[in-house]
């Protein structure tokens, strides 16, 4: 059964939510049939690396491109 458009950038978005506890960060999340694109900003570098890992530890997640910035 396919999930519907949108189910994996939305399971992403509320881990990413859940793990780094509604911080605020501005990340958003973009699919490309299981790439995943992590975009904006985070306090810092650790906050960076654990958003990457949140998704890498996804199973529908083929590969994640990060592109978050530090500030």
């Amino acid at each position: 059964m396919n999930k519907p458009m949108y189910a994996l950038q939305k399971q992403v978005q509320d881990a990413l939510l859940e793990d780094l506890e509604g911080s605020g960060y501005g990340i958003d999340v973009l699919d490309n049939n299981g790439v995943i694109t992590l975009r904006g900003t985070v306090p810092t570098v650790a906050a960076r690396e654990r958003a990457k890992e949140i998704v890498r530890n996804m199973d529908e997640a083929i590969s994640v491109i990060n592109e978050l910035d530090v500030v």
